[in-house]
């Protein structure tokens, strides 16, 4: 390995920025008899990372072969609207926040500590955009009032009823915590805080 390095140093080349599979190659096996490499790799030089400093190596499924097929798009990935991932405070505080983390920092993982610790943030990566994809605390907060008014303008035909009083307690309760999420994810996503996405915290209110 220390003379492929030496040859890729005395070459001048580096790999360029990639997304999809880590390992891309697999013997096929189960347990214990399971091996997976990175073995494949796309490289530029220093005048193809100043000419083409936006392109990008996917590694795509591996299909049928042991291999992983890769594809180099050369397109300004800027302009194809893909927005960098951004991890939101109030995620935490989903009930399935710590069942994701548990899950995916449970699964087994072939190679050194730093290869199995990146391979797992990248597959929280994808499962945290996948399970809070939709979770915009101001439009569940809409839904909610919503839902509060027609449970009140029930009560007021049936003010005794314990079904509808139970459900304005817990819908209000719950529109006071999308409240909390909905401050901490407008603090963070405010220009005013830097670059606005560090663990922040407040003492502050936001009116309901």
């Amino acid at each position: 390995m220390s003379e492929f390095n030496e040859c890729l140093k005395s070459m001048e080349v580096d790999d360029i920025r990639s997304v999809g599979r880590f390992f891309t190659w697999s013997n096929k096996r189960a347990g214990n008899f399971a091996v997976n490499k990175k073995l494949d790799r796309v490289l530029g030089n220093w005048e193809w990372h100043n000419l083409f400093n936006h392109s990008l190596a996917h590694f795509h499924q591996p299909g049928v072969s042991d291999h992983t097929p890769v594809s180099v798009d050369l397109s300004d990935f800027r302009s194809s609207g893909n927005k960098p991932f951004k991890f939101l405070n109030f995620w935490v505080k989903d009930e399935r926040f710590m069942v994701i983390v548990r899950r995916i920092w449970n699964q087994k993982t072939i190679g050194n500590p730093l290869e199995a610790a990146l391979c797992k943030l990248r597959n929280l990566k994808r499962e945290f955009k996948s399970a809070f994809k939709k979770t915009n605390p101001s439009t569940k907060k809409e839904a909610i009032r919503a839902e509060i008014e027609s449970t009140q303008a029930d009560l007021l035909l049936y003010p005794a009823d314990t079904g509808l009083l139970l459900k304005e307690k817990f819908m209000l309760s719950k529109l006071w915590k999308l409240k909390e999420d909905e401050e901490s994810f407008l603090k963070q996503k405010s220009p005013l805080r830097g670059s606005g996405w560090g663990i922040q915290t407040t003492n502050s209110s936001t009116a309901l």
